[in-house]
């Protein structure tokens, strides 16, 4: 009797407990989210992917961060809501592309053309902060602020001597001379043509950033070189030299710029969806995003966002045969990936413009494979700093006969036919393999030009001339013919509405394969984004579960597998056996 008073004691400790901190959790939920109007506050931080996983570890992973589209589209129905009256940037370090800061300038831009004030607010910034802050009317420091403007630079690192001291040696083969991805593994420094292609990159995105700070700033060039040359400036410096006009604390700039105003925090904005009365016209955004795999679209710890063609394939024979939906706006962030899952997407959006237009919007990336799905587009549209093209095709396989040496595994094969081992990682290839495989990749190159050329209205060699495998900056491919004009997502869904016909201010109804947020999911996001009773709930579930440990993020090999991840590495690995790769040299940061 003892024993089961004692057991009893114990659940109903554990019981309580659990139903204590559920309450606490769904007293959380009952706030709904309101919008006061004033003053619009955006923190901008984070990554602002282009797709919300929608799973339940994928949530608590980003912490219901924005998305890009969520950030755009609510900064320029912002710019129209006679609530909102201004808006502040709080800098707190905004990791994007810098395709994406181009495209939240233009929101920025737009918020000021509709007469409302914007003010930037920072801490300390670097480079990319500081051109997000550089469109505001005004730019305040905290006293104590550093603000660096550094420039740009573009890393590249080389394998080669790694894998050899690991017993590895990469064998590839490839079309074009710029075609440079496999030289992270096969190369100790960068080749000519490859080096070429990066100063080109750099120049481009160097002589973007002069204009853009010398045209938000009101300043010549010359002055923007200075500033960028010195580098680094304490808060009164720069006040001096003009990058900021002014310092003061937080509260006090809130003071002094928006007295008396009710305060609408940019998250919490996003999730109000005010009811919209039925539209004329609907257009469906299908987001191909991450590097381009076949199956479905997934996010892998090790891989990161992959695109599969599964997935993105059913999603444009959805919209295809949606009797309701009157054009597509395809929204492309991929470097490539794998060729047959990319024309596995081509065609079946083929089939789609049969029925209704398909516009393409690049974001940061749309190259070699991503920029084979988005060729056909009706219309595509790239920011200046979208890295695309890389036309052209590469596939290999990893020699790991001096690993298994070194650990002392002898391995025998008995095999039939004289290409058995084609794909073993027992040796490199033969010269009869490799001219095999380079007939093979020469024919699939071909294949790609003709896709672009048909997509394009150029002819193979036009498309030859400025392939190659060469990537290029969004503001090149327009000169190039591989895009029709500059601009992000809103751009995108102005030239849908002049493909139906109707007027860039009509409203249209967007449809997303995300689904409409419900009451519940909105609570929960916002829980998650404030650090409230969800959070602490899902903490204490990574915790337990070890998926959401701290300690090992900064752990030096941990760190490498975050970097490895984040430029495509890991998911290039899973394509080298012999499969062609259409991906572009994904080891390239402008930072």
């Amino acid at each position: 009797m003892k024993k089961f008073w004692i057991v009893f004691i114990l659940v109903a400790v554990l019981f309580g407990g659990g139903f204590g901190l559920l309450w606490y959790t769904m007293s959380n939920l009952e706030q709904s989210v309101t919008i006061d109007g004033g003053v619009l506050v955006w923190e901008v931080g984070g990554n602002y992917p282009e797709e919300r996983d929608d799973s339940f570890w994928g949530q608590v992973r980003s912490g219901g961060e924005m998305t890009m589209p969520e950030v755009l589209f609510s900064l320029y129905r912002a710019a129209e809501d006679d609530r909102i009256t201004g808006l502040m940037l709080d800098m707190r370090g905004a990791a994007i592309d810098w395709a994406k800061v181009e495209e939240i300038r233009e929101a920025i831009q737009n918020f000021k053309d509709h007469d409302k004030t914007v003010v930037a607010y920072m801490d300390g910034c670097g480079t990319r902060d500081y051109a997000l802050a550089a469109t505001a009317d005004r730019i305040v420091l905290s006293p104590e602020a550093t603000l660096m403007v550094l420039g740009l630079s573009a890393e590249m690192a080389f394998m080669r001597d790694t894998l050899e001291k690991l017993g590895m040696k990469a064998d590839f083969v490839h079309v074009g001379a710029y075609k440079s991805a496999p030289e992270r593994m096969t190369r100790s420094s960068a080749s000519d043509a490859n080096r070429e292609m990066i100063t080109s990159i750099v120049d481009d995105r160097y002589e973007a950033l002069l204009d853009m700070l010398a045209f938000s700033r009101g300043v010549e060039r010359e002055v923007v070189v200075g500033w960028v040359d010195q580098g680094m400036f304490a808060a009164m410096d720069a006040v001096g030299a003009g990058l900021a006009d002014t310092v003061m604390y937080y509260e006090e700039m809130m003071d002094e710029n928006f007295p008396d105003e009710e305060t609408t925090y940019l998250t919490d904005y996003s999730l109000d969806h005010p009811k919209q009365g039925n539209t004329d016209y609907e257009v469906a955004v299908v987001f191909i995003s991450g590097v381009i795999m076949p199956g479905p679209s997934r996010y892998d710890n090790f891989q990161g966002k992959l695109a599969g063609s599964e997935t993105v394939v059913e999603q444009l024979q959805s919209v295809g045969e949606d009797e309701d939906i009157d054009a597509v706006i395809l929204r492309v962030d991929s470097p490539g990936g794998s060729a047959l899952a990319s024309d596995l997407i081509w065609r079946q959006i083929r089939k789609v413009q049969e029925t209704k237009p398909v516009i393409v919007s690049m974001s940061g990336l749309a190259a070699s494979g991503g920029y084979y799905v988005a060729c056909l587009g009706d219309s595509i549209f790239a920011d200046p700093g979208t890295l695309t093209g890389s036309i052209g095709v590469f596939a290999g396989k990893m020699d790991r006969s001096g690993m298994y040496e070194k650990i002392g595994v002898n391995r025998e094969f008995i095999t039939r036919g004289a290409n058995a081992l084609l794909f073993s990682d027992e040796g490199g290839f033969t010269p009869t393999q490799r001219e095999l495989f380079q007939t093979y990749l020469d024919e699939f190159y071909e294949r790609f030009l003709a896709k672009v050329a048909n997509g394009r209205g150029m002819t193979r060699d036009a498309v030859h001339e400025v392939a190659q495998g060469r990537v290029w900056t969004g503001r090149q491919g327009l000169d190039n013919g591989l895009v029709d004009g500059l601009g992000g997502l809103h751009r995108s869904l102005d030239s849908a509405k002049w493909m139906l016909g109707i007027d860039p201010s009509e409203k249209v109804t967007l449809r997303t394969f995300g689904g409409e947020l419900t009451f519940l999911e909105r609570m929960v996001i916002k829980s998650l984004r404030e650090g409230g009773g969800i959070s602490l709930l899902l903490g204490s579930l990574t915790d337990w579960t070890g998926m959401g440990s701290q300690t090992a993020t900064r752990l030096p090999a941990s760190l490498l597998l975050e970097a490895l991840r984040e430029d495509g590495t890991l998911a290039a690995v899973e394509l080298m056996d012999g499969r062609p790769v259409a991906m572009m040299p994904f080891w390239i940061e402008v930072r």
